[in-house]
């Protein structure tokens, strides 16, 4: 059965991938953090994406740290000048900053995976939609330290976690959720992340 994605109808273009980035960094201020796990897993998907040691080396002096312990908070801002550096630098070899996002998004969720909470959840019992969107949930909660998702299943086959405040842009959220999605053994026909506000979004996975 084939899945489908679809962030909003302008991210499909590199330079508005680009733009939203720099929207997101505007927006990061300090009270805005993440915990180094995130950090951590972004510096390892650059080198598995194919990013150098040069490449690794800018991402990291990017982001103004010189290394991340995995259950400390940092600032949002400098992850997402690690990313926006990955993103541009890796852009060419992917065809678009958008699609490097996404493969970014795609790592990041089999890192969580890799995790002790993410073999948890494996073990999580109920529909195909709850066990999928509680370990988002589960996810969301413990990386950030800002907003509680909530969650809710408008149908039976669907399953919507609304994000109160996200820095990540749409492509890297899609991508995130159909690796998590894949390693679960419960991919959605359909994955869409949409803002909803200027920092708010709604993750809809539908079956």
């Amino acid at each position: 059965m084939h899945m489908s994605t679809g962030s909003n109808s302008g991210s499909d273009s590199a330079q508005t991938a680009a733009q939203d980035l720099q929207e997101r960094l505007r927006l990061a201020t300090p009270e805005f953090t993440t915990r180094g796990f995130l950090f951590s897993s972004m510096l390892k998907a650059v080198k598995e994406l194919g990013g150098d040691d040069e490449v690794v080396r800018r991402c990291l002096e990017a982001s103004g740290e010189t290394s991340f312990v995995e259950f400390f908070h940092y600032p949002t801002r400098s992850l997402l000048l690690l990313i926006s550096t990955a993103a541009e630098a890796l852009s060419g070899r992917y065809g678009s900053v958008e699609e490097v996002l996404r493969q970014m998004g795609a790592r990041g969720g089999e890192s969580y995976m890799d995790t002790p909470v993410g073999r948890a959840v494996l073990q999580q019992t109920g529909t195909r939609p709850q066990r999928l969107m509680f370990a988002l949930q589960t996810l969301y909660e413990g990386l950030t330290s800002y907003g509680k998702p909530v969650l809710s299943f408008p149908r039976l086959d669907q399953g919507v976690l609304s994000v109160q405040a996200s820095f990540m842009p749409l492509a890297y959220h899609e991508g995130s959720i159909e690796a998590i999605s894949r390693r679960m053994g419960l991919t959605p026909v359909s994955i869409r992340a949409r803002w909803t506000g200027p920092l708010s979004l709604d993750l809809e996975c539908s079956w």
